[in-house]
């Protein structure tokens, strides 16, 4: 059936849109990307983790160092290996190729990962999200980088699209794939035993200890303490500047962290058990804020939830998961100093705007359904509140 002239007209604005802001990021990449088509990208130290799986030397920053000037010629200090050890084993096949294929090959898995967000979240139309992703700085500063946000994205939407296709315990191993930045998505775990979707969590936690399991066969009984012993080298966090947190603001006090934390997962606790569209988007949208170890390229993981506030939020909402979208936001806090708590403020104001339930509706939930698998009464949505 064909378009009407004015949805027709509103494609091809769309169209011309993301047109455009392609063209702006390609304006902004260009000082970047001799860089990229020479390697020089934390893929480095996920090549050094593959080269070194299933040797005891993976947490070795003199070993990482000398595979890095091995494979690029460039030694990156703080560009260690510091994820888990199946994370390692993941990267061993694409470590097989020489750096630079193996780099390209891991580029195009990473749009390969946006173009599958776009194509599988739910919200807005797919002409608006494909729109608003070419405007993504955080997109394009995960390609700059190398890093495997964009990856975990597609699990977050392909989990939910199995959710929303009653396959709960699938979604929720997808979902498991997300250990791969782990401390980002740490209240998913309790937040979905408190949703009580019974089923999802089986997948989710089957899916984790499996992975944590692999982890001890890849690396040996010790990789724990050989781990903890990496995170905790001050080269490997990321400085203040491109930290998208309230943790160097406050110093680092428990006090606030821990007054601050405890709201924001209060919050996500109450949408978790109303929405699972909520249960998956806001997971690491709680935990952002208050990371000493997370860069500007997490930032891509507000994405999610700032699309469903967009969509069906309340005024609120809207402007917060708006500003968060837009490429302006991120000059202004990325440029300027003193502006570097814009993007923590807003990750809480559309955490906390999004809790708020619009008049009338119960975060669009009809009552009497079946939501990802599992039927949720409205009897059931009041008495959780």
């Amino acid at each position: 059936m064909p378009l009407a002239p004015k949805k027709r007209g509103d494609l091809f604005a769309l169209i011309a849109l993301a047109c455009g802001g392609l063209v702006l990021l390609a304006v902004i990449s260009k000082p970047y990307w001799q860089d990229v088509a020479l390697g020089h990208t934390d893929f480095l130290a996920f090549y050094a983790g593959g080269r070194l799986a299933f040797t005891p030397g993976l947490y070795d920053p003199q070993q990482a160092m000398a595979e890095q000037l091995h494979a690029a010629h460039v030694m990156g200090e703080g560009t260690y290996f510091i994820r888990l050890p199946w994370f390692a084993a993941a990267m061993w096949p694409l470590a097989r190729l020489p750096y630079i294929p193996a780099q390209f090959l891991w580029q195009f898995l990473l749009i390969c990962g946006l173009i599958a967000f776009v194509v599988l979240w739910p919200r807005p139309s797919l002409a608006i999200r494909a729109t608003i992703l070419c405007y993504s700085l955080p997109a394009l500063m995960n390609l700059r980088m190398g890093q495997d946000v964009p990856l975990l994205l597609a699990c977050m939407a392909a989990s939910l699209a199995l959710l929303h296709r009653e396959k709960p315990v699938l979604a929720g191993l997808v979902l498991s794939l997300t250990l791969a930045k782990f401390h980002l998505f740490l209240p998913l775990f309790p937040a979905v035993l408190f949703a009580r979707r019974w089923r999802f969590a089986a997948g989710l936690f089957s899916g984790a200890a499996f992975l944590l399991a692999a982890s001890f066969l890849v690396s040996g009984p010790d990789w724990p303490q050989r781990f903890l012993a990496a995170i905790s080298d001050p080269a490997t966090t990321p400085k203040a500047i491109v930290t998208p947190s309230f943790y160097y603001l406050i110093h680092g006090s428990p006090i606030w962290l821990g007054a601050i934390g405890i709201a924001l997962m209060v919050l996500y606790l109450r949408m978790a058990r109303m929405d699972v569209e909520f249960l998956i988007a806001a997971a690491p949208v709680v935990i952002l804020p208050l990371l000493p170890h997370a860069g500007a390229y997490d930032c891509l993981l507000l994405t999610p939830l700032a699309l469903i506030a967009l969509d069906k939020g309340s005024r609120g909402a809207k402007i917060a998961g708006a500003l968060l979208l837009i490429p302006v936001t991120y000059f202004v806090a990325w440029s300027v100093s003193s502006c570097l708590i814009l993007i923590p403020i807003l990750d809480v104001a559309l955490l906390a705007l999004c809790a708020i339930p619009s008049p009338g509706r119960v975060h669009g939930i009809p009552a009497n359904v079946r939501v990802g698998g599992e039927k949720r009464e409205l009897l059931d949505l009041a008495l959780d509140d």
